[in-house]
């Protein structure tokens, strides 16, 4: 009569190291799916957040628009499409037309970089170490080695070298002429297109990221209960709160990095137009995309912006680089706080660790989903440790 419980009794361990393996290897499983495909995992959050953007703003238009929420969500997903595709036919026109006349302002830069170096070799080392402008630059210390060497030779062998040299040279005129865009520029342009340069290219990452956004939104509940279920019963109500409060603060991120894009963009714009910067419209544009990553965004908007104003004199150098910190400073300490509030503070020596951290180990993209990866994640650390494990209250 005893060999039942007995056999009740070694069922139970058995039971819980079954339970243990299989979480170790689920665990497991998820990091090494994560080493091997991290940037689709990345591309995801991006679909995710893209998704909460669609599900709030179509929840949002149900004061406006009485139409049932797919033709809410048919209605924005078709606004965002015609705002995009006609940005790109505008901008793209209009940049066609400029970039002709782009080379020659960043040529002018390189010279006035250049002459910098040459007469401050401090300032060399300073620029060379600079994102984008140590691109611009090209070696100073090298080609005065190479003349010496070359002074120093016979005569008949420096003619030979110098006959044998000309075409290098030339070629790498003409290549700095044509290729400056994609030199210093695209270096810039590949900053804000890196969100989606990644092995799958960039049609495919927009594809992904677009698609994925829009299937959530059509029924975000029915994704939302297919990750309770996973839960015991007891925890599950408990486990859609935290969904629901970790969807509500990646909306009030979205909201906040919006209003950034907005107010910084409009003001590089109207900047750099008064200032008479080459190709203003496009840089401002390019500043409010940029601003999507917040701190290093900003900067590589700067540095652009600076390159650009640099034949135009000191004066206007100056003009943008504080014009670019007030943009910085009422983005940072009246736009964000504003929108954002407290439900997505985040530490800025914290952000910019994180970012730092995911920028080494993964590329831009990776500081792109730092800030939005990193407020879900601190919500859920509140909600699930804080709240549930320890009892305590989020002191957020």
């Amino acid at each position: 009569m005893t060999q039942p419980e007995s056999d009740e009794t070694f069922s139970q361990p058995a039971r819980l190291s079954g339970a243990t393996l299989l979480a170790a290897t689920g665990i497991f499983a998820a990091v090494a799916a994560f080493v091997v495909a991290w940037e689709m995992f990345f591309i995801l959050f991006l679909g995710i957040l893209f998704g909460v953007f669609l599900t709030k703003s179509a929840g949002s238009l149900s004061r406006v628009l009485p139409l049932s929420y797919p033709a809410r969500v048919g209605a924005v997903t078709t606004l965002l499409l015609v705002l995009a595709i006609g940005s790109l036919l505008i901008f793209g026109v209009r940049a066609g037309h400029q970039l002709a006349d782009a080379d020659k302002h960043l040529l002018a830069a390189q010279e006035k970089l250049e002459q910098a170096a040459a007469d401050y070799p401090a300032v060399y080392s300073v620029l060379s170490s600079t994102p984008l402008i140590g691109r611009f630059l090209g070696p100073s210390e090298s080609k005065t080695d190479d003349e010496a060497d070359a002074s120093s030779q016979p005569e008949d062998t420096k003619s030979a070298a110098d006959a044998k040299s000309s075409a290098p040279s030339q070629t790498e005129t003409s290549g700095l002429t044509s290729g400056t865009i994609s030199k210093v520029a695209g270096t810039g342009l590949q900053a804000v297109f890196g969100l989606f340069q990644t092995s799958f290219g960039l049609a495919v990452n927009s594809l992904l990221i677009f698609f994925v956004g829009l299937f959530l939104s059509l029924a975000p509940e029915t994704y939302r209960d297919g990750v309770v279920v996973l839960f015991p019963q007891p925890r599950r109500e408990r486990t859609r709160d935290v969904l629901n409060i970790a969807g509500e603060t990646l909306w009030h991120w979205l909201i906040g990095r919006g209003g950034s894009m907005l107010v910084t963009g409009l003001g590089a714009v109207a900047l750099l137009t008064l200032a008479g910067v080459p190709m203003g419209a496009m840089l401002g544009l390019a500043t409010g995309v940029l601003t999507f990553v917040p701190n290093i965004g900003s900067l590589v908007a700067l540095i652009l912006a600076i390159l650009f104003a640099l034949p135009m004199g000191q004066g206007t150098v100056a003009i943008v680089f504080v014009g670019y910190l007030v943009l910085q400073l009422v983005e940072s300490y009246v736009i964000t706080p504003l929108i954002q509030q407290q439900q997505v503070s985040l530490p800025p020596a914290l952000l910019i660790s994180f970012q730092a951290l995911m920028g080494v180990l993964f590329g831009f993209l990776g500081a792109a989903v730092a800030s939005p990866l990193l407020a879900a994640c601190k919500t859920l650390t509140m909600e699930v440790y804080v709240k549930d494990v320890l009892g305590g209250e989020d002191e957020r």
